[in-house]
């Protein structure tokens, strides 16, 4: 019979001390630094809440969409897209707004970038769909779409990029689906230039048939 470990707490309490634990390693050395020290009482504050919450249970405490803002953008400076991961699904697994979009975006983008492998890739395009879902109702309407930075839109390409990457039939078509409601004005170009890269060698034939597919529906248009 193999051994079980024995876990304190759940999911998402474990998920919490670890982004603490992170921290405690990122930031070995740097006891006596106001700004990091006041970054670890925020990130304490988090984990104080899953533990006294539970790991995903909605949380609707004033202030706790004002903390998760202030924490994104913070943890970003700090250079590890891992931690600014953490944060946002600490706000993702309890229903808070996140306020600071672009670090999260950035973060993620980061980590397909680094991604072995087309497991990882996956994984990756899971988190943008989460987080393209938790943040639908304050971005989805995009006003600024002379701005082509606008974390809607760039979260939309990533996820569509990521998902080509991927070479994975069901998380393509979730994400070109995604895209194409997203983003109506530009889905045209976007397939274009996919398709353009897609003619690369070493391009999955599936991957490029379904570029092609999209290409010749919206450009038909």
């Amino acid at each position: 019979m193999s051994e079980q470990p024995i876990r304190f707490g759940d999911e998402g309490q474990a998920a919490s001390r670890e982004m603490l634990r992170r921290y405690d390693a990122r930031t070995a050395g740097h006891a006596d630094d106001e700004e990091a020290a006041a970054l670890r009482r925020d990130l304490a504050t988090l984990e104080s809440l899953d533990r006294q919450y539970g790991g995903s249970a909605p949380i609707a405490l004033e202030g706790a969409e004002e903390l998760v803002a202030s924490v994104l953008p913070r943890l970003a400076r700090l250079g590890d897209p891992e931690l600014v991961i953490a944060a946002a699904l600490w706000a993702m697994r309890h229903r808070v707004d996140i306020g600071a979009v672009e670090p999260v975006v950035n973060a993620l983008a980061e980590r397909s970038n680094r991604a072995a492998d087309r497991r990882e890739l996956a994984a990756v395009a899971g988190l943008m769909l989460g987080l393209i879902e938790h943040v639908r109702g304050r971005l989805a309407a995009d006003l600024e779409r002379s701005n082509p930075e606008r974390p809607w839109r760039v979260l939309h390409a990533n996820l569509a990029i990521t998902a080509i990457r991927s070479e994975d039939p069901a998380l393509l078509e979730a994400a070109f689906d995604a895209l194409d409601a997203a983003l109506p004005a530009e889905r045209g170009a976007f397939y274009g230039e996919a398709l353009a890269l897609a003619l690369a060698p070493g391009i999955a034939p599936e991957v490029r048939a379904r570029i092609e597919a999209r290409h010749r529906r919206w450009s038909a248009q």
